[in-house]
């Protein structure tokens, strides 16, 4: 009789052993070096120690060396490439010149001429003043004063829109003013620094690029450019822009504009910028050009006599058509 409890009891004590859980770190503990089974369990966990290691530095690699840039990391390289948002708003005021070349479809120069922009900087935004020299030699003058627009023309008042338009001054846009076209021209000027402008969305598109595109840019040694695709919030603006950087200098050498014209059109625009030099810490495209679809230039401007460090008095901008008569 007692020989059949024994095993009951037996029995009924190891179900309550083996019913007690043993805390989660008891098995990591080296209690005897015989224990492999504790040894494999440490190995497991160094194991994972180094995955998270490995993982970590791969996250930092990839990061930092193989991660392709946000649009507005990409506009912060460009931007230092170019000299830096310090050195640009160390520019208040300055002048330069800008010679038009137009060519026929044939390679046969039909005509140049002059303009020189007078900027300066203010909280409300630039003023402008730009003096043009025509095919026929005379001075044209077209400005903006607290009365409005005005115009000269070899020192005698004149109709500032109608001058300006016959100048190439303005667009065909029926709210375009007599400094539309001038003002455009500056704004091209200032990239890429007007892309820190509130309200640009930028972002890193995809391309496809010939090797004549590629060559046209001005690239040496010839590789792939990035392209920086610009759009604006709503009430910003309504364009796109698309901009080639070379890789090797980080600058702009190529721009495609795509304008909405007033009837919702989209105008596209090409110009290829070469020709880069640094002027009072700024490094801008001294030469723009646009090509016909034979290959033949159909023109180009050229930027010379850059001055940013003679400094234009509020007065210039604001003096009325005798003052800029006695100027010349």
């Amino acid at each position: 009789m007692n020989q059949d409890v024994k095993p009951k009891e037996k029995l009924k004590r190891k179900e309550q052993l083996s019913d007690k859980k043993s805390p989660w770190w008891f098995g990591l503990q080296i209690q005897d070096l015989i224990r492999p089974i504790t040894v494999k369990r440490l190995h497991l966990v160094y194991f994972g120690g180094f995955l998270l290691l490995l993982g970590a530095i791969g996250s930092y690699v990839y990061e930092n060396y193989y991660r392709e840039p946000t649009g507005e990391e990409f506009v912060d390289n460009i931007v230092e490439a170019a000299g830096g948002m310090e050195a640009w708003n160390k520019i208040k005021s300055g002048e330069f010149t800008r010679t038009h070349n137009l060519y026929a479809d044939t390679g046969d120069l039909l005509r140049t001429t002059y303009e020189t922009f007078y900027f300066k900087k203010t909280n409300e935004g630039v003023k402008l003043q730009i003096k043009a020299v025509g095919v026929d030699g005379s001075v044209v003058w077209v400005g903006q004063n607290a009365e409005g627009y005005w115009a000269l023309r070899d020192g005698e008042v004149v109709d500032p829109k109608g001058t300006a338009r016959k100048e190439g001054m303005m667009c065909d846009s029926e709210f375009c003013a007599p400094l539309c076209s001038s003002s455009m021209a500056f704004y091209r000027f200032s990239m890429p620094f007007k892309l820190k402008d509130p309200g640009v969305i930028p972002s890193i598109a995809s391309t496809e690029i010939n090797l004549l595109n590629l060559t046209s840019m001005g690239s040496s040694p010839i590789v792939e450019p990035t392209v920086l695709e610009i759009t604006y919030n709503p009430e910003v603006g309504r364009d796109r822009w698309r901009f080639y950087i070379d890789t090797n200098d980080q600058l702009i050498h190529k721009i495609e504009y795509y304008n909405i014209s007033d009837k919702g059109e989209t105008r596209p625009e090409e110009i290829y910028w070469t020709d880069h030099k640094t002027e009072s810490g700024i490094t801008f495209s001294h030469r723009w050009t646009r090509y016909w679809p034979n290959g033949k230039i159909m023109d180009e401007y050229v930027y010379s006599d850059v001055d940013f460090e003679t400094e234009i008095s509020d007065g210039f901008f604001e003096r009325n058509s005798s003052e800029v008569v006695a100027l010349n």
